[in-house]
């Protein structure tokens, strides 16, 4: 029987979403609730690799047991053996081929700032601050730029496994509401810290580094070097998984 789960996740004390010997990941709290719960080794698959101190609020997976057990008892019994950092938030039995990670078809993340000189105690694990000087509506207009299918080689970190590093971006948009700037990008996949680069290129457009003329020649360049920098995995956030 396969379970598909959604999840949500505080990511900042953890390394990442992939179980690792040496260090607490989320799969590896997953799969430690599972085998306490069904004594045995069930291994959960996740629809990607968050990296360290990533956050999402609906995280898919699933995993497979032979089990009497209702969805809805499952992930109560699992919660109760989690760390409050992790909640399951819905599991369902899914069809044999369903795959949460081979069967994706969108997903959508965000990315989170505060424009200030003053550091906000509040938003200090959520946000990133940033300098106030920044052009807005450059920034607005960046965003563009980064939608539609295009190589972005230039726009992650080197991994030789990768096979292609052509992606398509359904919309990239920013809002603003008083200095709480969000970045929102939405396509059919990511490339390795790909989000928080291209948050962070945006970012230098508003800090007048990189000019709006210049970004689609850094996209066809592939040159990771005049892209902008990786931001810090601390305002990012897995929003949604669309099948």
């Amino acid at each position: 029987m396969r379970f598909k789960f959604v999840c949500e996740y505080d990511g900042r004390e953890f390394s990442g979403w992939q179980e690792q010997s040496n260090c607490r990941t989320i799969q590896g709290e997953i799969m430690n609730a599972l085998e306490n719960l069904f004594n045995m080794k069930i291994v959960a698959f996740g629809s990607g690799r968050t990296d360290a101190g990533v956050s999402a609020k609906n995280q898919v997976g699933h995993f497979d047991v032979i089990t009497n057990l209702r969805p809805y008892n499952i992930m109560m019994a699992l919660n109760r053996r989690l760390p409050e950092t992790i909640r399951i938030k819905s599991i369902e039995q899914a069809d044999e081929n369903f795959h949460c990670r081979y069967n994706t078809k969108k997903k959508t993340y965000s990315y989170h700032m505060y424009a200030s000189s003053v550091e906000s105690p509040l938003r200090r694990f959520t946000h990133l601050q940033v300098w106030p000087n920044l052009d807005f509506k450059s920034m607005n207009e960046a965003c563009k730029y980064f939608e539609g299918t295009h190589d972005f080689k230039g726009f992650c970190q080197d991994n030789p496994q990768i096979v292609s590093t052509i992606r398509t971006i359904y919309s990239c948009k920013m809002t603003k509401v008083d200095d709480d700037i969000t970045i929102t990008i939405c396509g059919d996949g990511f490339l390795h810290n790909m989000v928080r680069i291209i948050c962070g290129t945006i970012l230098k457009v508003g800090q007048r580094k990189i000019r709006l003329d210049d970004i689609e020649s850094i996209i066809d360049s592939g040159d990771r070097r005049r892209a902008g920098q990786t931001l810090s995995a601390i305002g990012l956030v897995l929003e949604s998984v669309e099948y």
